[in-house]
């Protein structure tokens, strides 16, 4: 299948009962159909170098060390894609300027030794590289380990260095001292995180359990606290269509509850189920799973090689990420634990669907923001206790996309909205009233400061 095929599932289309095995297998088919781009040679050939050549490569190493950790049944990795992605790897650490650049230890050298750390893990040494990777960590080269770095570059370097078996420099704490200084041990206020910091937040996560292998290294904060801001900004994801963010959250959701499926009830079901749904409804026959910057409508300009190029350049991250959630949550159970709930009855009114988007671009705009929360306004006195759940629970995630937009007008209808159900008093809730009380975002002719009542 060509690249310019923007063939996709129609919204709403049936998803077979178990969308993590059907989206595995696709990812990996994908992949191997693929491996060619994940050559640094052939990505600069028509796309942006990367600081770090290799980082694409890397990546797809980490999710065949989980599939080698334990390979699901249902899914089968291809030969030629494991054999091909190693040979790769090989050929790229062998280059003479690999060693050379290892050697700046600049911000890329966790990276470097990351990847050739990867190789040994993965059965294909090499013992020189290893051997001068230890010899500048001996003497702190670059001062990667040192308590002036940021957190997380900390606890991903402890990372990197116990998974492959090397002795941690004396100055670098353990993952349990790290983890405790982390984005989530630290209890955020999703209403100020950026795009960015909730990166942070999903790979501490992935850092502190080894990608689900082992549990948080402390019980505090309480994991359940972290699941619900984890579930919480899959609803934020799922309403922007950040389908990147919402696979790295899907996975963050397996590693805190690796039981299956949230207790959650609601018209719409968990945001874990309606996340699968939606990961499934959005990939592509092909099997890629289209990144937050992939543009369909552009494909059908393309040809050759530029096809390829930009389908892989916009789609190879979400891809591998959709696949490690994938393979986090079988790998857990044995088998694939997303069962499709049966479709339950819907309210008339009003909206009681979270706006799953499949895309950017189908992510609710202000206007649909602002419907919603009227209707919910015009219905909250009659409303069953099911629906003032499910519309509560979305309420929180349209105060975050409020204020990731800066859309105080947008805020404020929310609020109202929370208000109108009882639900205002969450510490969310309480954090965007006093953004509001605080003229956050007033515009000039608004005078008050203050948001206006709907």
């Amino acid at each position: 299948m060509s690249a310019s095929d923007t063939r996709s599932r129609a919204p709403g289309a049936a998803v077979p009962d178990d969308p993590a095995v059907v989206l595995l297998s696709g990812v990996v088919r994908w992949l191997e159909e693929h491996l060619a781009w994940f050559d640094p040679d052939q990505w600069e050939r028509m796309l942006p170098r990367r600081p770090f050549r290799p980082g694409p490569l890397l990546e797809l190493l980490g999710l065949l060390r989980l599939l080698d950790r334990a390979a699901p049944a249902r899914v089968r990795v291809p030969a030629a894609l494991w054999e091909g992605a190693l040979a790769l790897a090989e050929r790229v650490v062998d280059d003479p300027g690999f060693a050379e650049r290892l050697r700046r230890a600049d911000p890329y050298f966790p990276y470097h030794l990351n990847l050739v750390a990867l190789l040994g893990i993965l059965g294909r040494p090499r013992p020189a590289l290893r051997e001068e990777c230890l010899a500048l960590l001996a003497v702190g080269a670059g001062g990667h380990t040192r308590p002036h770095k940021p957190v997380l570059n900390r606890l991903e370097m402890r990372f990197f260095l116990d998974r492959a078996g090397i002795a941690a420099p004396p100055g670098l704490p353990d993952t349990v001292t790290l983890y405790g200084q982390s984005l989530p041990a630290l209890g955020p206020d999703p209403l100020f995180l950026d795009e960015s910091e909730t990166y942070a937040f999903t790979h501490a996560l992935f850092y502190a359990t080894d990608f689900g292998a082992r549990p948080l290294p402390t019980a505090e904060p309480d994991p359940g606290l972290v699941l619900e801001t984890v579930l919480l900004l899959l609803d934020v994801g799922l309403m922007r269509g950040h389908l990147d963010l919402v696979a790295e959250l899907l996975l963050c959701a397996d590693l805190l509850c690796p039981a299956g499926p949230r207790d959650v009830d609601g018209p719409d079901g968990d945001p874990v189920t309606r996340g699968w749904d939606t990961l499934a409804r959005a990939q592509r026959p092909d099997g890629a799973v289209p990144g937050p910057v992939h543009r369909p409508e552009r494909l059908p300009g393309l040809t050759g090689e530029k096809a390829d190029a930009y389908l892989f350049g916009t789609c190879y991250h979400t891809t591998l990420a959709a696949g490690l959630a994938a393979a986090v949550r079988l790998n857990s159970s044995g088998e694939g634990r997303v069962a499709r709930r049966p479709e339950p009855a819907r309210a008339t009114s009003p909206h009681t669907a979270p706006f799953a988007a499949t895309s950017p671009d189908a992510a609710p705009d202000a206007d649909e923001i602002r419907r919603w929360s009227a209707a919910v306004r015009a219905a909250a006195a009659r409303a069953t206790d099911q629906e003032r759940t499910a519309w509560s629970t979305a309420g929180q995630a349209l105060l975050v996309v409020c204020a990731q937009r800066h859309d105080r007008p947008g805020l404020a209808a929310v609020l109202s909205a929370l208000r109108a159900l009882g639900r205002d008093g969450t510490p969310l809730a309480r954090s965007a009233a006093a953004l509001l009380a605080a003229g956050w975002c007033a515009s000039a002719t608004d005078g008050s400061g203050h948001a206006p009542h709907d």
